[in-house]
């Protein structure tokens, strides 16, 4: 009851202490000041108490309450426990401190420093946290690797589940709930009432390191990828935030209800702001950090350890803004001064307020009355002006004194080639001078291509003018802080880090964004911003990056499929043989929409192609056939179906009697081959005629002859059967140089009268239909099988019927 009594009147006071110190703090920056102190042995524990004393605990047992000023611990008092320490905690009142070790744990009485209870352990105990009922909970990472409930009389028997891969964070909420962070990267919150599990934390992507229960009960969770998880341990709802270095969280602390301090296993500490769960700063030290502190003037200091010893690194107010930390400037309240060489009191920055005029010369620091000297008469420094009472000292022996406002005075007291500044931005007005001014009666801050002429965009290159252009060196795009030259001039800068960079800075161009592959995207490309590149469509992508035969269309960048049709008007952009709706639906016989009925209905597609008069409009295809059936529609126009029927028919009819008149042409010139054969032996007419008959008669038959004697060589040409029996040629054709016809070599016995006259058996010669009966299509009468089907079968989805019309054009793009 003492404990917690303590407890609640400490939380109730912790705002209003904390209020003032962090108004304070957050006003100044800090600086790092270093280390402040090395222990001997290496921390395990470090606290600060509600009297701002420290509490410390190392590995070799030592128990130590420290005051800590100026960044180093000094004991108060200390317990030598004698133990390997693994961990140690206070509990909420701070009455009572668990040390845990190898063999056990040991409770000490903070009020009375001494060890009150010592309990022994089988395994060597990692941590410990008190229950809501003052129960005891250990904590074994490894071994047993679940808590166990301990009361005044030992074990009670209560355990949590035991956590397989081992875990390696523990925290007792104040409710009395057991949350466990485990190397399978979850949080398995447990009761206290018997060990039950209750809930399973899973948000965490990484091993969870540090566990802390915060004032307004919610649960902070630090991970080895350098992530917090908030949770609302009614809810459970959780927040998420991703520390800038993503350094392994190893600790977890609160200041003053408003700040978390998150120590990593590499020396980083983050501050993060308790109300918006956000990243406030982060200060670097070196080793695993175990622990740090913010005093209350806004100083932190972070606690490191490392295998044999402990280090301590602060971070101290610099509450002027000038870099200097306030133990080492000189006027901590005066951000343009720091140091005062010779200590009379005046700053060392002569730009600073109030400057030393000497510096280095402690008996003088002013001239007040401008006779040239100092105005302490025991000083030094003599006055290099002796008749200008205002001047004194010329630091750059150029003639003009080191008062800037004095008469003669120098503008630039350390620069002997330059002393007058009528425009005051810094820059000389000698043209011969170091830094000449360019514009001396123009304010401005260029100085790269120029010194001090207007510079609108503060990047160092001067504004262009009529006597300085961008071929003199002026800025070529003087609203851009980051870009300032453009070689090709489409606008865009030629300096790749700045904004709007020109990708493509030999050659101009108005691109503002890219096409390019990205595997984990959803298509295989995203888009990226890129500027001043080739672009002749006009619709902003890269010509480069965009899809084949889309760089001149500006309605188009990508074709997914490769059919040659952008994404923005192929209807699949998935499939190269889906272009428009009418290939969808003609190729996608289970789409029955009313689109796709209308595609695939030849008098609807008619009543769309005919001629409309002004102010005529289409029926969709439902109310189209709601009209036929109705009888609606005109009827005595032409039905486009019927003239194609009549086309076809026509058109088959005539290959018929063309191939017929072929095939009789072929046949009469094949007996007239004959004939010439039978007379002359040779098909053709000789020029002499020296057949064996007319020798025989002439009685001058010899080798010369030509054929035999015809018996039947008055027959006439009309014969009632054609007999094409050649007789055998005596002549050996290769001495001849005569072609023999051998009846043979023309035709068999088994050829038909298709094949003599050169047409295919397999060929069907379309027969003439009624008009008003469907005729199928020319293509269709010539490939009526339609292509051969491919090795692998039909493609996935296709019928035969589809194939039949559609498979050649698949192959076409396919193979």
């Amino acid at each position: 009851m003492k404990r917690l009594l303590v407890f609640v009147i400490t939380v109730l006071l912790l705002p209003l202490g904390a209020f003032t110190p962090h108004v304070a703090a957050n006003s100044t920056s800090l600086v790092d000041a270093g280390f402040t102190q090395q222990t001997e042995t290496n921390f395990v524990y470090w606290k600060e108490m509600f009297d701002g004393s420290i509490l410390t605990v190392d590995e070799a047992g030592n128990l130590s309450v420290n005051t800590f000023s100026g960044g180093v611990l000094v004991p108060q008092w200390s317990l030598d426990l004698n133990q390997t320490t693994n961990a140690a905690r206070l509990d909420a009142a701070q009455q009572l401190t668990v040390v845990c070790h190898d063999s056990g744990v040991s409770i000490v009485h903070m009020d009375l420093q001494i060890v009150n209870w010592n309990m022994s352990t089988p395994e060597s105990v990692s941590d410990a946290d008190w229950d809501d009922e003052g129960d005891l909970w250990l904590a074994y990472f490894a071994g047993r690797r679940r808590a166990e409930e301990y009361n005044s009389e030992g074990a009670t028997g209560y355990t949590t589940a035991n956590i397989q891969s081992g875990f390696n964070a523990f925290e007792v909420l104040s409710d009395g709930r057991i949350a466990i962070g485990a190397y399978d990267k979850k949080v398995y919150i447990f009761s206290n009432q018997g060990g039950t599990s209750l809930t399973t934390l899973t948000e965490s992507t990484s091993i969870v390191n540090s566990l802390l229960e915060d004032h307004n009960g919610d649960l902070l969770v630090g991970t080895s990828n350098g992530k917090l998880f908030r949770y609302n341990t009614s809810t459970w709802a959780h927040e998420t935030l991703t520390l800038s270095h993503g350094y392994s969280v190893v600790s977890l602390d609160e200041f003053d209800n408003m700040t978390y301090h998150a120590g990593t296993q590499n020396g980083e500490l983050s501050l993060v702001d308790v109300s918006s769960f956000t990243e406030q700063n982060s200060y670097s030290s070196s080793g695993k950090v175990v622990g740090s502190f913010q005093a209350f003037t806004g100083e932190v200091y972070i606690v490191t350890s490392f295998t044999s010893f402990s280090k301590i690194r602060l971070y101290d107010l610099d509450s002027d803004g000038d870099g200097y930390t306030d133990q080492l400037d000189v006027f901590p309240l005066e951000s343009s001064q720091w140091a005062d060489t010779d200590g009379d009191g005046y700053g060392d920055n002569s730009g600073g307020y109030l400057p030393d005029a000497f510096p280095n010369e402690p008996t003088q620091w002013s001239d007040n009355d401008g006779d040239g000297y100092g105005d302490n008469t025991g000083g030094v420094n003599g006055d290099m002006f002796p008749s200008n009472s205002e001047q004194w000292q010329d630091s750059d022996n150029d003639g003009y004194g080191d008062n800037s406002n004095g008469l003669d005075g120098d503008a630039f007291i350390d620069e002997p080639s330059q002393w007058s500044d009528a425009d005051q931005d810094g820059y000389g007005d000698n043209p011969n001078g170091i830094t000449p001014d360019a514009c001396p009666n123009f304010n401005g801050f260029s100085n790269q291509d120029r010194f001090g002429c207007l510079d609108s965009d503060l990047d160092g290159w001067s504004n262009p003018t009529e006597n300085w252009t961008v071929a003199d060196g002026a800025d070529a795009l003087p609203s851009i802080g980051s870009q300032w030259r453009d070689g090709d001039g489409d606008g865009y800068g030629d300096n790749i880090s700045g904004d709007f960079a020109d990708d493509c800075n030999w050659k101009a161009g108005n691109s503002t964004k890219a096409w390019i592959v990205n595997t984990s995207a959803a298509i295989g490309f995203i888009e990226v911003p890129s500027y001043g590149c080739e672009d002749l469509d006009g619709d902003g992508w890269v010509d480069v990056t965009e899809s084949q035969g889309m760089e001149l269309d500006p309605n188009e960048h990508f074709d997914g499929d490769k059919d040659g049709v952008g994404s923005n008007s192929d209807y699949d952009d998935t499939r190269p043989l889906v272009q428009t709706e009418e290939d969808h639906c003609l190729l996608n016989f289970d789409d029955e929409s009313s689109a796709c009925q209308g595609w695939r209905s030849k008098d609807y597609q008619s009543y769309l192609s005919r001629d409309k008069v002004e102010g005529e409009y289409d029926l969709s295809f439902s109310a189209w056939n709601a009209s036929k059936n109705a009888g609606l529609l005109e009827s005595d126009s032409v039905d486009s179906s019927i003239v194609k029927q009549v086309v076809v028919v026509g058109g088959g009819a005539f290959l018929g009697l063309t191939a017929v008149i072929l095939v009789i042409s072929f046949i009469m010139k094949r007996r007239k081959t004959n004939s010439l054969v039978k007379m002359y032996g040779v098909p053709y007419v000789p020029t002499e005629n020296k057949s064996a008959e007319n020798e025989a008669l002439a009685g001058t038959a010899g080798l010369s002859a030509q054929g035999g004697i015809v018996s039947d060589s008055a027959w006439d040409d009309d014969v009632a059967q054609l007999d094409f029996t050649v007789a055998e040629d005596e002549f050996d054709d290769s001495e001849s140089g005569l072609n023999s016809v051998d009846s043979s070599s023309l035709y068999s016995d088994d050829d038909s009268l298709e094949a003599i006259a050169g047409i295919s058996p397999d060929t069907d010669v379309p027969d003439a239909e009624p008009a008003n009966e469907a005729v199928v299509d020319v293509a269709q009468v010539q490939q009526s099988q339609g292509p051969p089907v491919p090795a692998s079968g039909l493609p996935e989805g296709w019928t035969m019927d589809q194939w039949k019309w559609y498979g050649q054009e698949w192959l076409d793009k396919n193979q």
